[in-house]
């Protein structure tokens, strides 16, 4: 079954929303617990990071190094089935030079998949 796009858009969008609140709050647990059990984040640093453990690991790396005030703008969400995918742009602060902060952007692409209790959870993340 096909969820229509305005349906989807508002699944993900709070998803998203969950995620920044997470992110924000310096909770790489709760960071981690928004992906599937299986999940892969594939950061521009062309890691391949794949696990519970492992990603909270690397979200925990970064709230540690400060970086701060995440969002993310999705510009479309589409599904088809279990699956859907996002796509959008994020944002955020981290320390630069001195004790300025710094504004980091770009684009991202998540997949998720629609779990067992009807959540929607990332399988796939990557980012530039």
């Amino acid at each position: 079954m096909t969820q229509s796009s305005e349906n989807i858009r508002g699944e993900i969008q709070r998803a998203n929303d969950e995620w920044n609140s997470a992110f924000n709050s310096g909770n790489a647990d709760a960071v981690a617990a928004l992906y599937a059990p299986d999940a892969v984040v594939l950061p521009s640093t062309h890691a391949v990071i794949r696990g519970a453990s492992a990603i909270e690991d690397f979200w925990n790396g970064l709230i540690s190094a400060g970086v701060k005030d995440h969002r993310i703008e999705m510009v479309d969400a589409q599904s088809g089935g279990d699956i859907a995918y996002a796509i959008g742009k994020w944002s955020a602060n981290a320390p630069g030079e001195g004790s300025e902060a710094q504004r980091y952007e770009g684009t991202v692409v998540t997949v998720f998949r629609r779990q067992g209790d009807g959540s929607w959870k990332a399988c796939l993340h990557t980012w530039n």
